[in-house]
């Protein structure tokens, strides 16, 4: 199965993505910062014949980060989809759609999307997030409680190819604790996942903060990070099942 995961930050890097998308030609694809109203023209892009959707916030508002253009959240695209769960392991309101405030990270919904998916004659397992934010390279405690509720979920499946963005990042606890559970399969030599070019920062911050962890039934080879794709850069590979 061909693989890329991407946090796209809305619709500010279409002319990169949307290309991208059409030469990769990737079997399944998973999405963070996802506008709701963008699903149609990135599903053709994909040139795949399903997709889930699942919001973490609308944003209605002008603000410093994204334009106020509705629901926005995470998504897979995959041509037969045969499963699907959804949890919210961050809800700030039951029934109601959290506000995107560029100030307030803290007060967005935390979802965890998954999908069994199959490519030819086999299924894999799919679960992606946006992780809590904490800024600074730091782990948080709310980060350590909304991981108990994501690492809650994530425990029913017993195989699992896991992938976002963490907003955590490698050789800190959090991402320590997935790495004891599951493979790890960003190379060791990428020391960033963050596009210094296209972040909004404009600073070269060094850490990788987009996962890909596998469960044992996985193998992972080709892992790439992509540069100029994103404010974060994407996460391709090519998995095969192997038990």
């Amino acid at each position: 199965m061909k693989f890329l995961s991407c946090n796209i930050e809305g619709n500010k890097h279409f002319e990169r993505i949307l290309p991208l998308l059409k030469r990769e030609r990737p079997d399944v694809v998973a999405l963070q910062e996802v506008f709701e109203c963008d699903l149609a023209e990135l599903q053709k892009a994909t040139g795949l014949a399903n997709y889930l959707f699942y919001p973490n916030a609308a944003v209605k508002e002008l603000n410093d980060h994204l334009p106020p253009r509705g629901p926005w959240g995470i998504a897979i695209f995959a041509d037969e989809i045969v499963e699907q769960q959804v949890t919210y392991y961050v809800r700030q309101a039951v029934g109601q759609l959290a506000n995107f405030r560029n100030d307030r990270p803290d007060l967005i919904d935390r979802a965890a999307l998954f999908a069994r998916v199959r490519v030819g004659a086999e299924l894999f397992s799919v679960l992606t997030t946006h992780f809590t934010w904490s800024g600074e390279g730091v782990v948080s405690e709310q980060q350590r409680r909304d991981y108990a509720g994501l690492r809650q979920f994530m425990a029913q499946f017993d195989e699992l190819i896991f992938c976002g963005d963490l907003n955590t990042p490698r050789g800190h606890e959090l991402w320590s604790d997935l790495a004891k559970r599951y493979r790890d399969n960003i190379p060791l030599d990428v020391d960033t996942t963050i596009d210094k070019n296209l972040h909004k920062s404009g600073q070269d911050i060094r850490l990788v903060i987009d996962g890909l962890f596998t469960s044992k039934h996985y193998s992972a080879s080709k892992v790439q990070v992509l540069p100029g794709t994103s404010d974060h850069m994407a996460v391709a590979a090519e998995l095969v099942r192997v038990s």
